[in-house]
């Protein structure tokens, strides 16, 4: 079996493809409430070009992909990319992350496309402060997506709540209860500046741990056998139906066992979420490039994949290790172009 291994010795088997930087929504961390400038038609991978990266990464040993966005299902005809994609040699999993606002009409159509599970953002269970966050969504639509994901059988479904001390962090309990009756993994995920400057880090950051203390006052937390090179602790109550995951990217960085690569809609592939050396893929594939250049550029891009982010430091005002990342550049951070 062929296998990526980078110079850290991790197996790099994970990609994640943002299929577009636009969104339905305008989460504040995300994006300025204006949204930003979106990019000419021309320059964003077509379906095409997506498909024939996955079938040159299929083929080196990426047998993961996650199809992001922005809002993926803004993306006309995703399902038939999806079923394309399904047909790779190789491919163990397709999963997707959405806002879920769309998801009550697409659930069936994607689970019959292929996709096999899917992550939804959901940062409040509370309708005021869901339209808040998001600049103007509505919660309902969102909560139907996730019956219509369940039913569907896009599972294990998985709930993504970002910390947000101050702001949902009284919901914690709320989002731990959803777990009694629903087969669902409600994930808590430290917040990480997002290239949106006027929000304060310091101000927002909950730590996981802190998060842990108070689920518990629902009930014990029973630590379950995590999947191999998850970024998630998992626990279950005893009784509930559900799991509890907790993310911590900054107090506890699982960067060791990283195994991710990200291609941009715009076709750059990103070894490291935090760091600014690339890739282009969309130019060579412009220039004729074939599935064995292909290949090689991706195993240039994991050549390139850091030891760790610095982020831990920079954020507590520290020196950055001689081994974390070095070109970590802040102001060019952008979640919403990166691809979430």
């Amino acid at each position: 079996m062929v296998k990526l291994i980078d110079k850290f010795n991790r197996e790099i088997n994970y990609l994640r493809i943002s299929v577009t930087d636009r969104c339905n929504l305008r989460c504040v961390y995300c994006m300025p409430a204006s949204g930003i400038a979106q990019k000419d038609h021309s320059r964003i991978l077509s379906f095409e070009q997506i498909y024939k990266i996955v079938n040159a990464a299929s083929g080196i040993g990426i047998n993961k992909i996650r199809i992001t966005g922005g809002e993926p299902l803004v993306r006309k005809d995703l399902p038939c990319l999806i079923k394309n994609l399904k047909a790779i040699d190789g491919l163990r999993e397709i999963a997707l992350t959405t806002n879920g606002i769309y998801l009550s009409e697409y659930a069936g159509l994607l689970k019959k496309s292929g996709l096999d599970r899917i992550n939804i953002s959901l940062d409040s269970l509370v309708p005021e402060k869901f339209e808040m966050i998001t600049r103007g969504g509505r919660l309902q639509p969102l909560l139907r997506g996730v019956e219509s994901a369940l039913s569907a059988g896009l599972t294990p479904l998985k709930i993504n709540v970002v910390l947000l001390k101050g702001f949902n962090t009284d919901e914690i309990p709320a989002f731990v209860n959803l777990t009694k009756e629903m087969p669902i993994q409600v994930r808590f995920i430290e917040y990480m500046s997002t290239g949106v400057d006027y929000l304060s880090y310091d101000e927002l950051f909950f730590s996981s741990k802190d998060a842990k203390n108070i689920a518990s006052s629902i009930g014990k937390l029973i630590r379950t056998e995590n999947a191999p090179l998850g970024t998630a602790e998992v626990f279950r109550i005893e009784g509930f139906r559900g799991t509890i995951g907790f993310i911590s990217a900054l107090s506890s960085p699982f960067c060791s066992t990283c195994n991710k690569l990200r291609l941009t809609s715009d076709g750059f592939l990103r070894s490291c979420l935090h760091s600014s050396k690339t890739i282009n893929l969309k130019q060579a594939l412009d220039k004729g490039a074939s599935q064995e250049d292909l290949a090689n550029l991706i195993r240039e891009a994991v050549i390139l994949k850091p030891e760790s982010h610095n982020l831990s430091d920079h954020f507590a005002g520290k020196v950055s290790s001689v081994n974390s990342t070095a070109d970590f550049e802040p102001e060019n951070f952008s979640m919403c172009q990166i691809g979430g």
